[in-house]
């Protein structure tokens, strides 16, 4: 389990619901409030001055404070900083940090959070990275993962199946398959696989999905553990699984260069339409 909490603080409804997520989750560790003030603000780029300065300063405090009382467990620092949010909390984040941000509720169209904080830190972050939404006072209960055999969702498996047993929850392990490409859309080779073919893939991928389950079964004694496998696209099987969830955990393939900014297919659709607090772990977090 990460070592040490950051949260991203800019005194709104999302990072009162992130601060919140995370006391629990840090319950008798190490929690960080990091203030990151841009330089500039709003459609209209005025210089932030002094009195805004002293105002955010002053806010954060009032905000750690409060987080000691509601929560004596937790020890609470502060961090004041100005410069890129993006790129102060990617600073900030490692294999044995847990990074947290809040994101709003989803309504309206998608493209409003193509480029949201959470997607583009969760991609090119150096740990775990949690994106939470506020909270709709639904009651949630479970763990639940997606795996697709990768050293990413082989370190999203260990994450998950830690912090079920720490929260004494059960763990529900996902695994899609779909046919070859070859024979999937408007350029799909002609005829169908056989049957034996299918039988064979499927099996493959059963393999795959029992291998992780045992995995986390054997490193946690006692783990409430259950595997699913999904003939079908992934999202929207781990979309409906999370609905009643507390966590959602995803592995990011820790992409270079440019793609690095951008998350993968799945991880992505999960940020788009988050309805659960959501942990994204890239492979380079097994090092």
């Amino acid at each position: 389990m990460t070592g040490k909490t950051i949260v991203g603080w800019d005194d709104s409804a999302p990072a009162r619901a992130a601060v919140e997520w995370a006391a629990a989750w840090t319950s008798g560790g190490e929690l960080t409030l990091a203030r990151v003030l841009e330089d500039s603000i709003g459609i209209t780029d005025y210089i932030v001055d002094d009195s805004m300065v002293d105002a955010a300063r002053a806010a954060l405090e009032d905000a750690a404070a409060q987080l000691r009382v509601a929560h004596p467990d937790v020890h609470v620092e502060t961090e004041f900083v100005r410069g890129d949010p993006i790129g102060e909390l990617r600073r900030r984040s490692g294999p044995d940090r847990l990074v947290v941000v809040g994101t709003h509720r989803r309504e309206g169209s998608r493209l409003r959070f193509e480029w949201s904080v959470g997607a583009r830190l969760a991609a090119s972050a150096r740990g775990p990275v949690a994106i939470v939404p506020e909270d709709d006072g639904t009651a949630r209960s479970g763990v639940v993962v997606g795996i697709d055999g990768s050293a990413a969702s082989d370190v999203a498996v260990a994450f998950a199946a830690e912090h079920a047993h720490r929260t004494r929850q059960p763990l529900r392990v996902i695994h899609a398959w779909q046919e070859p490409p070859v024979w999937q859309g408007p350029d799909a080779l002609p005829g169908l696989p056989s049957q034996e073919f299918l039988g064979d893939l499927e099996e493959t991928h059963r393999q795959i999905l029992e291998d992780s389950v045992t995995k986390a079964a054997d490193a946690w004694p006692g783990l409430q553990v259950r595997g699913t496998l999904v003939h079908g696209a992934p999202q929207p099987a781990l979309l409906e699984a999370s609905r009643p969830a507390a966590l959602l955990v995803v592995g990011n393939h820790g992409l270079r260069g440019v793609e690095r900014l951008l998350l993968g297919s799945v991880s992505h659709t999960m940020v788009l339409n988050i309805v659960s607090p959501t942990v994204v772990v890239g492979a380079a977090a097994e090092s």
